[in-house]
């Protein structure tokens, strides 16, 4: 019920639509119906946070995951190759015309867009501390989307108000200053707490988290590193955790199944994706094979595509202990009273490659997912349409959908931040040369977050043990692509890919935004 109420409040509001930022956002607000209690606000913003949840759990998501070591999406039997869309993220291979980050760069831009227009319209609401709190929150929203577009686009236009004509790009370190002013601007408007009331919305530990990766990455999106000043960013989020308003949730597998929501402190920030309310988040139509929905009573059909990469699950592996690894479909399959998933299929439908005389005998095949990854095409990223072929590659069930669902759309929150990424960053900030606080080393912070998942506490910690902990504990939560560029990894060999470019760190500027704006220049190498 808490969870719909706040749906209720963030789709309430106007809706949004543009892939130009010169596209008009249509406002059912006018002079006559302003805002004027908290409520009020909340659902006058709404679109503002519907448009952000549109992309980032699924496009946004493929981007930042399949682009990394961490998972690929393969074709079987010409199923899934969709004009090479996800091979090109595999192989860091895509383009200027490439779907994917155009649709990323609409994305972002449309809800920036949106903020600018609510914005206008909430500054010229009656003075109020819920006025406030709400433009706060927009501009911290407002703010984590530049973020998203230098983190992927690196230069990017700076648009800060609605329909302001767009020109040129901005130099990345201009944008990070932005963001910067922004957020420090609007901390002092921002809520404390951490709970249904501003649930979906950020709170002043939003902006701190948000403040403490713009910080960390410095480095990368300006040439000065500032792990002081990440670190200064984690201690604040951390200073909450006395109050009680935020923590280490005991359970890490709870903590993303269909029912999580606001009684999960650890959620910083999260989206409330909701099957009837705000859909955009389908994990489990791209994880689990074709045939899960029917041993397991499911209502949507799924596709078998996704599967992560053997050497990223071996990192889950290590610790027979961890709990992170039961997130994993592996090996042989079950119903969930313990019976075998059971399939009847003929030999040559188990593998199509079978010739032998009884290839049409129908036999009782055990459903199971093998580890390693066999292209039956490379050319065409196709792994087979045959039982073997689909169900090739461990699965992801992070996201446990709920067995009630009657579309793909899942009701799992997504969290953007959660606390443990705030853990891991005070920690890398250390071992980046910050000076340590509050008693902490990077160790401690590092065995806190093991702790939690069951697994062995380790007697040190480096760089390279420090990333393969975040690969374990942010699994799928869009920060992968970002954390091997700060490591320096994004150009390491990985299955099929061995591209070293260090120009495809960045995404290209869309070739239609530029044919539209002649000023609008390209990243390099593209």
């Amino acid at each position: 019920m808490i969870k719909k109420l706040f749906l209720y409040l963030a789709t309430a509001g106007f809706l949004a639509g543009c892939t130009d930022l010169n596209v008009d956002v249509k406002s059912e607000l006018t002079p006559d119906n302003f805002p004027v209690t908290e409520e009020q606000f909340v659902t006058a913003s709404g679109s503002i946070y519907t448009s952000f949840a549109s992309g980032y759990g699924t496009n946004y998501w493929n981007q930042t995951e399949l682009s990394t070591d961490a998972a690929v999406l393969t074709a079987n039997g010409g199923n899934w190759f969709d004009g090479g869309r996800y091979m090109e993220l595999h192989y860091h291979s895509w383009t200027k015309n490439s779907d994917i980050p155009r649709s990323t760069w609409s994305w972002l831009y449309r809800t920036v867009n949106t903020c600018n227009n609510v914005y206008e319209l909430l500054m010229k609401a009656p003075e109020s501390e819920a006025r406030n709190t709400s433009i706060a929150e927009l501009r911290v929203m407002r703010a984590l989307c530049y973020y998203l577009l230098i983190d992927n686009f690196g230069d990017v236009p700076l648009v800060k108000v609605f329909g302001d004509a767009v020109k040129t790009r901005n130099p990345r370190k201009e944008v990070f200053e932005y963001i910067e002013s922004e957020t420090l601007e609007s901390l002092r408007y921002l809520k404390p707490e951490n709970d249904i009331s501003v649930y979906g919305r950020p709170n002043q530990m939003t902006a701190y988290a948000l403040l403490a990766k713009l910080y960390l990455n410095a480095g990368v999106y300006t040439g000065q590193a500032m792990n002081d000043k990440a670190l200064e960013m984690c201690d604040k989020v951390i200073e909450f955790e006395d109050g009680g308003a935020v923590g280490l949730h005991a359970d890490y597998i709870k903590m993303f199944d269909y029912d999580n929501g606001p009684h999960i402190k650890e959620f910083i920030f999260a989206i409330p994706y909701d099957e009837n309310n705000l859909s955009g988040f389908i994990p489990s139509r791209y994880w689990y094979s074709i045939y899960h929905p029917y041993f397991w009573g499911l209502s949507f059909t799924t596709s078998s595509c996704t599967r992560v990469l053997p050497q990223y699950y071996d990192l889950f592996a290590e610790d027979t202990d961890d709990i992170r690894e039961k997130t994993w479909l592996k090996e042989k399959q079950y119903l969930k009273n313990g019976e075998p998933m059971i399939y009847p299929a003929t030999k040559v439908q188990i593998d199509n490659r079978y010739t032998g005389p009884d290839k049409d005998e129908t036999v009782l095949f055990h459903i199971t997912h093998t580890k390693e990854l066999e292209f039956r095409s490379i050319p065409n990223f196709d792994m087979g349409d045959d039982l073997i072929g689909r169900l090739a590659g461990y699965r992801s069930n992070k996201y446990n959908p709920s067995t009630t669902q009657l579309s793909r759309d899942q009701s799992n929150d997504l969290p953007v931040f959660r606390y443990a990424d705030i853990l891991l960053m005070k920690a890398e900030a250390i071992l980046r040369g910050a000076t340590p606080t509050k008693g902490h080393t990077a160790l401690s912070l590092v065995n806190r977050v093991r702790e939690r998942s069951h697994a062995a506490k380790w007697s040190g910690v480096d760089m390279d043990k420090l990333l393969e902990e975040r690969a374990r504990e942010m699994c799928y939560e869009c920060w992968r692509r970002n954390d091997l560029i700060r490591f320096d990894k994004f150009e390491d060999s990985w299955l099929l890919k061995t591209d070293t470019d260090k120009n495809h760190r960045l995404f290209p500027v869309p070739q239609s935004e530029i044919d539209s704006n002649k000023q609008l220049t390209q990243n390099p190498g593209y």
